[in-house]
């Protein structure tokens, strides 16, 4: 195994973690995921809010 010593003054710090490529771009992929969602989530709240929505008991009620 190899070791590596960062010093402290380039994390300032900070605690330091090392992942793979593939593992980087999976988790920046689920951010973009959830910041998406949080998006459609405020509005939807929005609307809601402002009494655009309709209750719906069920599917059928989208015909009316």
């Amino acid at each position: 195994m190899t070791t590596l010593k960062i010093s402290r003054k380039m994390t300032h710090g900070e605690e330091l973690i090392i992942i793979s490529r593939r593992e980087f771009e999976r988790l920046q992929q689920r951010l973009v995921e959830v910041k998406d969602a949080l998006a459609k989530i405020r509005r939807g709240e929005k609307e809601l809010h402002l009494g655009k929505t309709k209750v719906l008991r069920s599917l059928a009620d989208l015909k009316k």
